[in-house]
């Protein structure tokens, strides 16, 4: 059971893997000229003929043919061919990653890193046929052994592959997460992030190798084809970077279905701070019948969540004068003062940022409610969402704002502290 699901999942992810590349270089006609798209190409072809030859059937037809071609090597050849395979896949995926980056971000330059992933890759490449090559393996029913002390040439051997695989995802996923940090919202982005967390996968799927390993220092032969876990994290692996390649392609469609479900989503994360807002002010809402109506289209949905965003920022303005002007400092003497005590802590800027805002609303609420304004210097205590570049960045700013509204226990701590000063001043 366990061999055929081994079976299924190798032979599935050869076939994607092929088509899908074959796909993109279809889709990439005229775009070819690119030499990121070269890497992706040759890692794809490798990788699909790597994953051919390893599933547990594949042995077993290739032991029906008898010694001959695979005399040379006994007939772990095939196991030879399917490791040399992948290992130059990921050495294609590493002189992607590095292909991408910029100039300036890599010592040598992008040319220099290139040759010396394609030196590495090449090095690792030669060692590993030549130990392999040296352990003079054969076979022994579905195991390839290696006899005597010729065991550590093969355990070499896999001990070299395995470092070489390890090193280049890991290259290869932190300089795609790298790239992916620096690049706007969009398919290209998730894209990159997709094949990054592919990595993650492909290193468990490497990790198979420990039990080769181990099988050749207590019995001195390993099982040749793929084991149904391994070859189930190559599956998985395959979808996820195949996917991440392919996104430019297939985002746009997936954006358009996606984008209202988001705008729904936060579209409802908002509605706490909203809500406050539109009691105390209720001129900010605008034409209510009409977007009642209108979020039940997907357009509909995303024009509500942009018009509740300026109904928010409406109120923020009409609530200036009765911010409080200590808001600032009363927030980071809180936070200093929980830090201390092993309390809440705010440990990142926009955090900060986005708490001030909230209590600076909530101070503003507890004062217009007392009909008490603050005459002098009223925008002290008025802290701006920190020059939002796009109608994204400013949704998920609002959002933390409003979270930070509703949560965190410094916002409560300027709201009581507002309310009992407007009650001393009262009495």
């Amino acid at each position: 059971m366990s061999d055929r699901l081994a079976d299924v999942a190798d032979y599935l992810a050869c076939l994607i893997t092929l088509v899908g590349t074959a796909a993109k270089a279809l889709s990439d006609r005229g775009r070819r000229s690119d030499p990121a798209l070269r890497y992706v190409y040759a890692s794809g072809l490798c990788l699909g003929l790597g994953l051919a030859t390893t599933p547990p059937a594949t042995f077993t037809a290739v032991s029906g043919l008898g010694s001959w071609p695979w005399s040379w090597f006994g007939f772990g050849c095939l196991r030879l061919v399917s490791d040399e395979l992948e290992l130059l896949a990921v050495g294609f995926l590493a002189m992607l990653a590095y292909s991408i980056q910029p100039p300036d971000g890599i010592r040598g330059g992008v040319r220099g890193g290139l040759r010396r992933q394609a030196a590495i890759t090449a090095g690792a490449f030669l060692l590993s046929v030549g130990a392999y090559v040296a352990a003079g393996t054969t076979q022994v029913g579905a195991l390839v052994v290696a006899h005597g002390r010729r065991r550590f040439l093969l355990v070499a051997y896999i001990g070299l592959l395995t470092a070489h695989l390890v090193w280049r995802l890991a290259v290869f996923g932190l300089l795609t997460g790298r790239a992916a940090r620096r690049m706007p919202p969009g398919a290209l982005r998730s894209g990159l992030r997709l094949m990054a967390s592919g990595t993650v996968i492909g290193l468990l799927w490497i990790a198979g190798n420990v039990n080769d390993v181990v099988d050749l220092l207590t019995t001195g032969g390993e099982i040749g084809a793929e084991s149904a876990a391994s070859a189930v994290s190559a599956l998985v692996c395959v979808v996820l970077m195949l996917a991440g390649a392919t996104a430019p392609a297939w985002g746009g469609h997936l954006a358009r279905w996606w984008r209202p479900l988001r705008a729904r989503y936060e579209y409802r994360r908002l509605e706490p701070l909203w809500s406050v807002l539109r009691a105390t002010v209720p001129a900010v809402e605008l034409l209510p019948e009409t977007a009642r109506a209108g979020r039940r289209t997907p357009h509909g949905a995303q024009f509500a969540l942009y018009r509740r965003i300026i109904e928010i920022r409406d109120g923020q303005l009409a609530l200036r004068p009765y911010v409080h002007p200590q808001v600032p400092s009363w927030v980071a003497e809180f936070t200093a003062s929980t830090a201390s005590t092993g309390g809440v802590r705010l440990r990142r800027r926009h955090e900060v940022a986005a708490t001030v805002e909230a209590a600076g609303i909530a101070a503003a609420l507890e004062a217009a409610g007392a009909g008490h304004r603050y005459p002098a210097e009223p925008s002290a205590g008025y802290v701006p969402s920190e020059g939002q570049v796009g109608i994204d960045e400013e949704v998920a700013w609002l959002i933390k704002v409003a979270d930070a509204f509703t949560a965190s226990p410094a916002v409560a701590r300027v709201r009581s502290r507002v309310r009992d000063e407007l009650n001393s001043v009262r009495g």
